[in-house]
């Protein structure tokens, strides 16, 4: 089961759900944060080692999710309590993370949007837009692509294009040894195109990009059993 926007573009949505074979549930927007996240599952929810830690305040609420204990709010830091992200054996998040969560994380980093700013590509990899996390992850052995992109988007709760910048791991996933961008990799700057493809190859990844369409920031996508 996947959590994503419900901004989420026909052509993605229906290959998350044909190609992929998994069910998606569309995140309604909500009032409690800024309308450019208002969608974002990486702001209402964490996962770490296959659990989900869910915002109280979050929409969709399962039961075998892990309820937090402190709401998502409408201005910085109190909207970034949940945006952690895990690669391999590592957690990683900032200060300013929930409590229940924060026992959890063993690399702390200045960027509250974390989850946001890494895309995580394996066990041991990501790419990063974030000069602190590049610098902060190399020291723990990881392998990281810094890239920088000013052509990824937001969307506001009309689907429009927001005058706000959006994040690389909002705009993609890695499922099931592929890696999914939300818009088309012609749209990056050459330069980091070329970096990322190489990187695939590097991990045996395959792209799937949406050709013609702007790259969106959904807030990523968190999967579920």
């Amino acid at each position: 089961m996947l959590l994503v926007d419900e901004r989420i573009r026909d052509i993605e949505y229906k290959y998350l759900i044909n190609n992929l074979g998994q069910n998606v549930e569309k995140l309604q927007l909500s009032d409690d944060v800024y309308e450019e996240i208002s969608g974002h599952s990486d702001i209402f929810y964490a996962k770490i080692d296959n659990k989900i830690y869910a915002a109280p305040n979050a929409k969709i609420l399962k039961k075998e999710f892990i309820i937090g204990n402190e709401n998502v709010g409408y201005k910085y830091p109190n909207d970034v309590k949940y945006n952690i992200c895990q690669i391999g054996k590592n957690v990683i998040g900032s200060k300013f993370a929930d409590s229940k969560i924060k026992d959890r994380i063993n690399i702390f980093v200045k960027q509250g949007y974390t989850k946001c700013s890494i895309s995580v590509t394996s066990e041991n990899s990501c790419i990063t837009e974030d000069n602190g996390i590049y610098e902060t992850l190399k020291k723990y052995n990881i392998d990281v692509l810094l890239i920088k992109e000013d052509n990824i988007k937001l969307l506001d709760k009309n689907k429009n294009i927001s005058k706000m910048k959006g994040f690389i791991g909002g705009a993609t996933a890695t499922i099931n040894n592929t890696f999914i961008l939300f818009g088309d990799i012609n749209n990056l700057k050459e330069e980091n195109k070329n970096k990322i493809k190489k990187h695939l190859k590097k991990y045996n990844l395959k792209l799937k990009d949406f050709k013609g369409l702007d790259i969106i920031d959904y807030g990523g996508i968190i999967m579920y059993n």
